[in-house]
């Protein structure tokens, strides 16, 4: 075999590798890549809570951790807490799945809140303070079976409307990725 032939097989075999691993990586990158707050989970999501110009926001208003993944609440300005959707801290429907322990933390000013999540699964919950301004957000534990979750059923009519649009924008958009990761 002539030192060409040699160079040029070298050549295709490392060109192949490289595309292998490109469409594996873009395979990998696929889920949530239309959004970038779901889809790749951390052990650590700090999601602050403000409220500048009497505009009240969660940012990011989903927050994707693995399980066991710790998410850090920090109050950036005015007066929040975060509490989540369940008939013995708020409202009357259960949004956390079937073997969590609902949580409140209290209104703060600037002290963090944060809380571990073991196992997976889809949590709705709100700064009860500004909910009505439509202040609520979504903990992403893992990639649960989306079939599975209270949180992604439809939300009760008698929440705000701004609070059942807003959540359920948040529960589509999970639902999305879910069903993706399930497939």
């Amino acid at each position: 075999m002539s030192g060409l032939q040699s160079s040029r097989r070298q050549l295709l075999t490392a060109v192949g590798a490289l595309s292998a691993t490109g469409i594996a990586g873009c395979i990998d990158d696929e889920l949530g890549v239309d959004d970038p707050l779901i889809g790749d989970p951390e052990a650590h999501v700090e999601v602050e809570l403000a409220d500048e110009g009497g505009e009240p926001r969660l940012d990011p208003p989903i927050a994707h951790v693995v399980d066991g993944g710790t998410v850090e609440w920090i109050a950036e300005s005015s007066v929040h807490d975060t509490t989540s959707y369940h008939p013995e801290t708020h409202r009357d429907q259960r949004r956390i799945p079937e073997d969590s322990e609902p949580w409140a933390s209290e209104v703060t000013t600037s002290n963090p809140f944060d809380r571990v999540f073991d196992g997976e699964g889809v949590y709705n919950y709100a700064c009860t303070v500004h909910e009505p301004e439509g202040m609520v957000g979504t903990v992403l534990v893992g990639l649960p079976d989306p079939d599975e979750q209270p949180a992604l059923e439809p939300v009760s009519v008698e929440y705000p409307d701004i609070v059942r649009e807003e959540l359920e924008y948040q529960n589509d958009r999970v639902r999305e990725v879910l069903t993706e990761a399930h497939e």
